[in-house]
């Protein structure tokens, strides 16, 4: 029973800490995953990889953005950056290519406004053909 209990005192003692971080203090670096509503009948999804860049608030960033519709699907690679200014975060994206559905001007490129959450959440919109509601969440990295 005491074991339980130190076992829960730290969980609940680390989960506190995590709440305590400030936004300025957590690190974006890594992969996120990601998910939009935009509101069509189309589900948004995606990944990006944030790396440092050439200054503690300046990231290069790879995204690959999947838009699943009933007719037709886009899984579309872009190249950004993203700038963090205070709690935020935000990425402006470049189309290189497409993955999946055939390549068409009316595709922006994926852009998003974020606010830093917390170490493992992020959120904010999409700004891309309008204003979406999107969330970032990290992903678990494994030890190579």
């Amino acid at each position: 029973m005491k074991t339980l209990a130190a076992s829960l005192a730290i969980l609940v003692s680390g989960a506190a800490a995590q709440a305590d971080v400030s936004p300025d203090e957590v690190s974006v670096i890594g992969s996120w995953s990601f998910v939009a509503n935009t509101y069509d009948n189309c589900e948004f999804t995606g990944v990006a990889h944030l790396t440092p860049g050439t200054s503690p608030d300046l990231h290069a960033c790879e995204l690959t953005a999947r838009q699943a519709c009933t007719d037709i699907t886009y899984v579309v690679r872009q190249s950004c950056t993203a700038k963090r200014s205070g709690g935020q975060l935000i990425i402006n994206s470049e189309i290189e290519e497409f993955l999946e559905g055939p390549p068409t001007p009316g595709y922006w490129p994926d852009n998003f406004i974020l606010t830093i959450k917390s170490e493992t959440r992020m959120i904010g919109a999409l700004l891309s053909h309008g204003s979406h509601a999107a969330e970032f969440r990290r992903m678990a990295e494994g030890i190579s």
